[in-house]
């Protein structure tokens, strides 16, 4: 029997359905009151007529004559099996795991489909996010592990992208400290493995592996820029720890600088390791500052920064609380308040 997971798996394999289409086509299917699961019971009649955009302009690519076929494909069928006994939640937009401030942040830029391994739970959970350079030294490696320690130490989840260097360390701090992580993958689930850093750690317990990328996908520069979207988006604040410039001499992007400037354009607080305190100095951490960026030297201005940024969202929570609360009944349950990171 076809269940929730499946039919987005298949939509996901669809040839020419890619994440616009798979937005176009919820939207429509919300709209309609109907499900993923009614999408692969509908006839092509149906199926133009609900989604008349499908297989025009921008959308032209996606054609629901290859529904049927999908849906007898028994490799396919395997496939999915196989992901499911290893251990593979597939998530799509409409379950109700899929982290909501995603969402709120990548709006129609989301992943249509997460796929994900580990604790579960961590997708609920907003945490912060540490970013930084592959070849970061023994300074950056250092500090990087200290933050992501003393955040794990109050609760907080730590998220990065599981690449060598920062992103590596940070997931090694939440883990020494038996604290959690989010390891964003650049790459399909089926080429995940536990690197030898953590395998005496409880990964299993305290990490999630996601990505959003095809199960047999592998890694390529352009996915760890997508990657780093979704980095910001699980995020409450981005740590960056060393930057290179937004491109290099021969034009080459920075991964961290795109993830540091991203995390700005969704609104969310961005602390920079000051350029001071590293040698030779970061242009990418100077010019995120200029963007909008907050300098930290330490883990003591780290706590600070947190503090007042958590204030902030309290105080502004409760004004907003109050003004819904004079529109609607005395009685209606409000939201509870957001867990602090630091006492």
């Amino acid at each position: 029997m076809r269940n929730k997971e499946y039919s987005w798996y298949l939509l996901s394999n669809a040839p020419g359905f890619g994440a616009k289409s798979i937005h176009y086509i919820y939207r429509n299917l919300l709209a309609n009151n109907l499900s993923i699961n009614d999408l692969f019971d509908l006839g092509l009649n149906e199926l133009q007529r609900l989604f008349p955009e499908i297989g025009r302009g921008k959308l032209s690519r996606a054609d629901f004559a290859c529904f049927s076929q999908l849906d007898a494909d028994e490799k396919l069928y395997d496939d999915f099996e196989k992901l499911k006994l290893d251990g593979v939640a597939i998530i799509g937009l409409d379950d109700d795991r899929y982290p909501k401030f995603v969402l709120e942040n990548m709006r129609d830029n989301a992943p249509p489909i997460l796929y994900c391994k580990g604790y579960l739970p961590l997708l609920q959970q907003k945490g912060v996010s540490i970013v930084g350079s592959r070849d970061a030294g023994d300074f950056e490696i250092a500090l990087t592990q200290s933050i992501a320690q003393k955040l794990a130490e109050n609760g907080t989840n730590v998220i990065s992208g599981y690449a060598k260097g920062v992103d590596t360390s940070a997931h090694l701090g939440a883990l020494e400290a038996q604290g959690t992580t989010t390891m964003v993958l650049s790459f399909g689930i089926n080429h995940v493995t536990v690197k030898r850093e953590f395998r005496d750690l409880d990964i299993e317990k305290n990490g999630l592996f996601v990505t959003q990328f095809a199960p047999y996908e592998k890694f390529s520069g352009q996915n760890a820029m997508i990657r780093n979207k979704l980095v910001c988006a699980m995020s409450e604040a981005i740590v960056v720890i060393k930057s290179g410039p937004e491109k290099d001499t021969l034009g080459k992007m920075s991964g961290t600088f795109d993830a540091g400037k991203s995390a700005l354009e969704m609104g969310l607080p961005v602390f920079v390791l000051s350029p001071e305190v590293l040698k030779p100095t970061p242009q990418g951490n100077i010019d995120l500052i200029k963007l909008g960026g907050m300098a930290f030297s330490n883990v003591v201005d780290i706590v600070t920064l947190f503090k007042e940024h958590l204030e902030r969202e309290r105080v502004g929570a409760g004004e907003r609380r109050d003004t819904k609360e004079k529109k609607e009944p005395a009685n209606k349950p409000t939201k509870p308040h957001q867990i602090r990171l630091f006492d």
